[in-house]
């Protein structure tokens, strides 16, 4: 029996009826975590581009996804988007390999990260340790993703551990606790008290700004790691602009940026 013969895995058929559409907040991931066998490093994450929550399945997709969701071009970034199953069984017979299968059912073909950016352009993004990368069976899977992508004009790309710089690395997971569904303790911040700690920050322009936040938890008589905790929030959900590729321990006043409110609304809305 050929491929183009053979069933689609019935729990893959369903949900398609629903998963994979729409976009911004709208859009329902492929796959959900507390769908997978074996969670290990999956995570939900509530955006700060999108304003909703993210499905990941990987410490390695984590990491993608937080760069592109900390790029202030970003307006949009789909997880586990679902390629059409008559689409990627053509380019199957194209290349000559073996359609993604289980027990002689198909199964669907899914893009990790599809991002969209306020230039109109679109990225796919596959998520792949590196040591993959020399699997035949892998390759083939990645080959007809790109073959997918190409044919539409959209530029498609590979993202493994090698992508994140160290100090990248460690800012990210320094502000994913804040993007957390779970993470009830700031909700109520908005610009103004952003506005206030920017302000305050700015009195010492080269200390620290970790240390700073320090001195300035005493000066103002409030618990320790109140103002760190407001950056961190701050940086987490883009109402501070700040290097990502510098470690977070290390910046100084100059190093930041406040963003317009307007521009955090816009962001925090995003629809």
């Amino acid at each position: 029996m050929t491929d183009t013969n053979k069933p689609i895995d019935p729990k893959h058929e369903k949900l398609l009826k629903t998963r994979g559409r729409g976009s911004g907040k709208d859009y329902e991931p492929f796959i959900k975590v507390h769908e997978i066998s074996s969670q290990g490093e999956s995570v939900r994450i509530r955006s700060a581009s999108v304003g909703r929550i993210h499905h990941l399945l990987s410490g390695i997709e984590l990491m993608a996804f937080l760069v592109f969701d900390q790029f202030e071009q970003t307006i949009d970034i789909r997880e586990q988007y679902p390629l059409p199953i008559d689409d990627t069984l053509e380019i199957c017979a194209q290349l000559g390999i073996r359609h993604p299968q289980v027990r002689g059912a198909l199964t669907v073909v899914s893009t990790d990260l599809l991002v969209n950016f306020s230039s109109g352009h679109q990225l796919g993004i596959a998520v792949k340790p590196s040591s993959e990368l020399s699997k035949l069976r892998v390759v083939e899977k990645l080959q007809i993703e790109k073959t997918y992508w190409e044919a539409r004009g959209v530029e498609w790309k590979i993202f493994t551990e090698r992508e994140v710089t160290d100090g990248m690395r460690e800012n990210l997971l320094w502000i994913q606790p804040y993007l957390s569904p779970d993470m009830v303790l700031h909700q109520d911040v908005g610009y103004s008290d952003v506005k206030d700690l920017f302000n305050r920050l700015q009195s010492h322009p080269r200390t620290k700004v970790t240390r700073l936040c320090a001195k300035l938890d005493d000066q103002y008589e409030v618990e320790p790691g109140f103002h760190l905790s407001i950056l961190r929030y701050a940086v987490a959900h883009s109402f501070i602009k700040a290097p990502l590729n510098k470690a977070f321990h290390s910046w100084i006043f100059s190093d930041l940026r406040l963003r317009a409110p307007e521009f955090v609304r816009e962001v925090n809305n995003a629809s």
